[in-house]
C-alpha cells in the first residue's frame, strides 16, 4: 500500500508539474505577447541635438530627384529639401517613415476603411514630414531650402554632424507619364566641420547611385 501511495503521489506531482510548464509556455508564446509589450520607439532628447544648432561653417550642394522607368531625373522645382540631424528619435522616424516599403510601417494603424482605399507611399511621406515639423522642440534644428527647376539645392553654415536630407517630389513637369512621378528621395551624409561637399545625389534609390 505505502508503494502504491508514493505511485499515486508522484503521478499526481508529474502531471502538476507538466500542467504548469504547459500554461507558461503558452504565456510566454510570441505569437501571444501583448501589443502593450512591443518596443516603443525612443523619446525625443534634446542633448542629442546640441551639437546641431550652431551655425557651422560647412556647406552642401546637390541635385534630389525620382529615377523614372525610361532612367531619366524627374525634378520638381520649388521641392522642399529637408536636413535632418541623425539621433535615435529621428531614426526610427527615418526607418519607419522614409526608408521603407509600405504605409502600414509609418505607425499609422490599418483599419477597414484605410484597406478599401490604400494611401500611397508619397501619402505617407508627406504625413510622416508634417509630423515630424510640428514637434516643437525639434524645429529649431531644422534646416529646409528648395530645389530650382533641375532639382539643385543649397545648405551653408552648417555644423558638424550626420544627417539626413530629405525632399518629397509630389510630380514632375514633364509631358510623359513616367515624367510626372511622385516619390522620396533621400540621402545619408556625414559632414565633418567646415567640410564643403558638392554634387550630392539625392534620389529613391531605384538605381544603383544609392
Amino acid at each position: 500500500m505505502q508503494l502504491r501511495g508514493r505511485l499515486l503521489c508522484g503521478t499526481v506531482i508529474a502531471l502538476l508539474l507538466g500542467s504548469l510548464w504547459f500554461t507558461q509556455a503558452w504565456a510566454t508564446d510570441p505569437g501571444d505577447a501583448s501589443p502593450a509589450m512591443a518596443p516603443q520607439p525612443p523619446g525625443l532628447n534634446e542633448k542629442d541635438l546640441f551639437p546641431y544648432k550652431q551655425k557651422g561653417r560647412g556647406t552642401l550642394a546637390g541635385q534630389a530627384f525620382l529615377g523614372s522607368p525610361s532612367g531619366k531625373a524627374i525634378t520638381q522645382a520649388g521641392a522642399l529639401v529637408h536636413l535632418i540631424p541623425v539621433t535615435p528619435y529621428t531614426r526610427h522616424w527615418f526607418d519607419h517613415s522614409v526608408r521603407t516599403t509600405s504605409c502600414s510601417a509609418t505607425g499609422n494603424p490599418v483599419s477597414a476603411e484605410s484597406t478599401a482605399a490604400p494611401r500611397s507611399l508619397t501619402d505617407c511621406a508627406h504625413e510622416a514630414l508634417t509630423r515630424l515639423q510640428t514637434e516643437k522642440r525639434l524645429v529649431p534644428y531644422l534646416r529646409t531650402t528648395k530645389a530650382n527647376p533641375t532639382g539643385h539645392f543649397w545648405f551653408t553654415k552648417i555644423p558638424a554632424g550626420r544627417y539626413y536630407i530629405v525632399s518629397l517630389i509630389e510630380g514632375g513637369s514633364g509631358a510623359h507619364q513616367d515624367e510626372r512621378l511622385a516619390g522620396t528621395a533621400w540621402l545619408v551624409l556625414d559632414l565633418e566641420a567646415g567640410e564643403k561637399v558638392a554634387n550630392l545625389v539625392v534620389t529613391d534609390c531605384k538605381s544603383s547611385l544609392c
